[in-house]
């Protein structure tokens, strides 16, 4: 069976067929605290004071890198394309995050770049 797929070189020689979608499109990424200051001004009091609390050098690395947040009453969930920067928040930021926020729970997501484990 694997004889379909692997040439006389040894390798793979199938190539992948797609259909091509003209509606999707790249965009360069844009740091979370200047998204949110357009599309959810809500949380930028919160975002100032995580600031504060976690020094620009952090708060760019961990913060500014995130895909996207949400808040419902004392929920929040923050969504981020990578697993590191998730376990990073869990074990080292997550009271200075609750007490910016005024949030009780938090759920963090991560590795949702480069997969779908995150959605």
């Amino acid at each position: 069976m694997s004889e379909d797929f692997v040439g006389t070189g040894g390798s793979l020689e199938e190539e992948f067929v797609y259909a091509p979608n003209n509606k999707l499109r790249t965009e360069a990424f844009i740091s979370f605290e200047q998204r949110a200051a357009l599309e959810k001004p809500v949380l930028m009091p919160g975002l100032k004071l995580l600031k504060e609390k976690m020094g620009t050098f952090d708060f760019e690395k961990y913060i500014n890198s995130l895909e996207n947040i949400n808040i419902s009453g004392k929920a929040m969930i923050i969504l981020t394309g990578n697993e590191k920067v998730r376990t990073i928040l869990v074990s080292r930021w997550l009271p200075q995050i609750k007490e910016a926020f005024a949030v009780e729970n938090i759920r963090i997501v991560g590795g949702g770049r480069g997969g779908v484990d995150a959605y």
